[in-house]
């Protein structure tokens, strides 16, 4: 799911009072990052978003070079996404204040503007119906309530809960999954119910074996350690560090990868060690 052609710069206009970007990053306790493919190689690419002046910073993993677009404005929550359908992520930004996305399409350029969600939601854009493309959805801490765009509402969760994307029966759809920090209990809606993690992880979704299937993976700020049901244990990170699920080394398998926000650095293991950022940013 998880970018381009590229048009006039154009900001997506500010609405005063609107909620900090890192909302994004932290969903009570904390939200999953699935890094983005802006060049359509297949290949997750190392991106941020800084809020203070909009701007994205991407470097290709097709060529390495640098991408650098301003799109959305301090406030707003990153949501890149392939949104088109072109096997690219697309530029796009959530704003809190009134719930409206501002994406660029890759495929065109175009624009679309489109208002779906409130103060408060949690936006998370994922392809629900398997027509791959990542489609418009909002997940209600209040009342466990998702929203996708003209396909479903559904309630699942309740507050507190963290929403998490993925795919974990295998059919190409993602499924609505909830992860509750007060047990470590996994919902998966109509497909699992697992206990795996504790108070102060931060669940990451991803398919770290290749078979087609998310797993159910946690890390844990305390001491670094990735957690993967039934595959692996592994130590990569530490305190303050955002963990990011994606696929970087481009063997179908998710990589461990933690960004740093003190100093910007991306720490891929055994694939890289590169500074790409400065505190503050999204990474994306």
């Amino acid at each position: 799911m998880i970018t381009g052609a590229l048009a006039a710069l154009a900001v997506a206009p500010a609405v005063a009072g609107a909620d900090t970007g890192a909302a994004r990053i932290a969903a009570s306790p904390a939200s999953q990052k699935i890094a983005a493919d802006f060049d359509g190689d297949g290949f997750a690419d190392k991106a941020v978003w800084r809020p203070s002046d909009g701007v994205w910073y991407v470097i290709r993993s097709s060529n390495g070079s640098v991408l650098t677009r301003q799109w959305g404005t301090a406030g707003d929550v990153p949501v890149a996404a392939d949104y088109d359908g072109d096997k690219r992520a697309d530029f796009a930004v959530w704003r809190p204040g009134d719930g409206v996305w501002y994406i660029i399409q890759s495929s065109n350029g175009a624009v679309v503007t489109t208002q779906w969600g409130t103060a408060g939601d949690v936006p998370l854009p994922e392809d629900f119906t398997g027509d791959g493309r990542a489609d418009i959805t909002v997940w209600r801490p209040s009342d466990g309530v998702w929203y996708v765009r003209g396909i479903a509402t559904v309630q699942w969760g309740t507050s507190g809960d963290v929403p998490v994307a993925g795919d974990f029966n295998g059919d190409g759809k993602a499924d609505f999954t909830v992860w509750r920090p007060g047990d470590g209990v996994w919902y998966v809606r109509d497909i699992a119910t697992v206990q795996w993690g504790t108070a102060g992880d931060i669940p990451v979704a991803g398919d770290f074996n290749a078979d087609g299937k998310s797993d159910f993976v946690v890390w844990r700020p305390s001491d670094g350690v990735w957690y993967v049901r039934g595959i692996v244990h592994q130590q990569w990170g530490t305190a303050g560090d955002i963990p990011l699920g994606g696929n970087f080394g481009g063997d179908s398998r998710a990589d461990f990868v933690v960004w740093r926000p003190s100093n910007g650095y991306w720490f891929g293991l055994n694939l890289f060690t590169t500074q790409w950022g400065v505190a503050g940013d999204i990474p994306v």
